[in-house]
């Protein structure tokens, strides 16, 4: 990209303080605090599967950003592809985001109801693959890593409410295990560590929109600039190898919920 298209891509955000308190600061803090106030086994293992994936993430990221491992001046473009702070146009896409991801995959869950066992897994991948569709676009057209992460953490969330609310046709942490109509949507991994003087439920919004929609967010960016910089030898911001590199990212990632781990 020359330095006019990044100015371009630039111009609509003149600071990226919330990328960097939000991406790069909280999780670090909340993570290392997390890890030394944990004692539950289970809960430790997810918190650790997250927290690494952060920050092999990060670190992979940041590898290409500075320039190391061959990508020359071209990984330049990469500091401006994902940083962004949310203007007008990140919450335009926010508002979208949500209310698609939400849509989508609880319609396509809801109508598979009655389906077989193996029919409601097949629905429960394909709306997870659909997800991460709405929230690649809705980066790619703010260039912000919030914006995903926000709409992530949002249907994370909600998903956790439902859960302790005991809504009938929410699934339980062991994601795919449905069975029957009582365990339809997927479950999502849980933290389950408390801030003092926050509920428990509130306690695990925070944990899902700072740490695991952050983690997997950045996950797909790394896929994403590793598969661009694969073919073209050079990150750049536009093209069909960040077509490739999107889609490489998004099927990787639903992948991953096929695991019990994740």
């Amino acid at each position: 990209m020359s330095q006019r298209s990044g100015t371009t891509l630039n111009a609509r955000n003149v600071t990226r303080v919330s990328t960097v308190i939000w991406v790069l600061a909280l999780p670090m803090i909340l993570g290392f605090f997390a890890l030394s106030n944990i004692d539950d086994p289970e809960e430790f293992r997810t918190l650790q599967t997250f927290f690494f994936l952060y920050l092999g993430s990060g670190m992979g990221i940041l590898f290409a950003q500075a320039n190391l491992g061959g990508t020359g001046e071209r990984a330049k473009d990469l500091n401006i592809f994902w940083t962004n702070d949310i203007d007008i146009n990140g919450l335009v896409w926010i508002t979208i985001g949500i209310f698609t991801v939400v849509a989508s995959i609880f319609l396509l869950l809801f109508a598979l109801v009655d389906a077989p066992a193996d029919t409601i897994r097949t629905g429960q991948f394909v709306g997870i693959f659909i997800g991460g569709i709405i929230m690649m676009i809705a980066f790619l057209k703010t260039h912000a890593l919030l914006v995903p992460i926000i709409i992530h953490g949002t249907y994370n969330s909600l998903v956790v409410y439902l859960q302790a609310t005991s809504f009938e046709l929410v699934g339980g942490i062991e994601q795919f295990a449905s069975v029957g109509n009582d365990r339809i949507i997927l479950g999502v991994n849980e933290i389950g560590i408390g801030f003092q003087g926050v509920s428990n439920i509130f306690s695990e919004f925070i944990w899902q929109f700072t740490l695991v929609a952050t983690a997997e967010e950045f996950l797909k960016l790394a896929i994403l600039v590793f598969v661009v910089i694969l073919i073209n030898g050079f990150f750049k911001s536009t093209g069909l190898s960040v077509v490739i590199g999107a889609g490489v990212a998004i099927m990787f990632w639903a992948s991953l919920h096929l695991v019990s781990a994740i």
